[in-house]
């Protein structure tokens, strides 16, 4: 598809990164605690959640975007917005650090479609999430009431090529 460039939203040309602001400090000990119950761990339904709520509050609204709807879900879109009279159709990825989620081919590619079908901009935006203590960060611990670094690196046009190279490495996502 050629008019890979219309009228794309400004993204930051850095990693957006900063700690939960409502969470002054976790309530967990230093390190991975040695008893952790299920109930404890966020689940990934409620990390996809997180993650549309920290792209609808922190990214869209303050670019002027107009959020059409919001699906706190796991269906595409998971955020439909309109600036400019230019509707985008966007695609929500959580990851725990250093795992870094991509769209694969075969789903891309239907995003793509059913955003053509509605003449929108289908878009990726990859969140991510990482523990402030190392040693959660390392274990991939995901718990409630923890403090996480919260990354955005803006979002990605998703193209109807073969393939597409999503060209984030985990490590650039996290800087210290």
């Amino acid at each position: 598809m050629e008019n890979n460039k219309r009228n794309m939203p400004s993204t930051p040309d850095h990693i957006e990164s900063a700690p939960n602001p409502n969470i002054p400090e976790s309530v967990w000990a230093d390190g991975v605690p040695a008893n952790i119950d299920e109930a404890d761990k966020i689940k990934p339904e409620e990390l996809h959640n997180m993650a549309i709520d920290y792209v609808m509050k922190k990214v869209i609204l303050p670019k002027g975007f107009k959020i059409e709807q919001g699906f706190p879900r796991r269906d595409f879109p998971n955020i439909v917005m309109k600036r400019d009279g230019i509707i985008y159709m966007v695609v929500v990825f959580p990851s725990v650090f250093p795992s870094y989620a991509t769209p694969n081919d075969d789903f891309r590619l239907k995003i793509v479609e059913n955003a053509k079908k509605f003449d929108a901009v289908a878009l990726y935006a990859p969140v991510g999430y990482k523990s402030i203590d190392e040693e959660r960060a390392k274990a991939q611990l995901t718990l409630k009431g923890d403090v996480f670094q919260t990354t955005f690196p803006g979002f990605i046009r998703l193209t109807d090529a073969p393939t597409q190279d999503f060209n984030v490495k985990p490590e650039e996502l996290f800087r210290p």
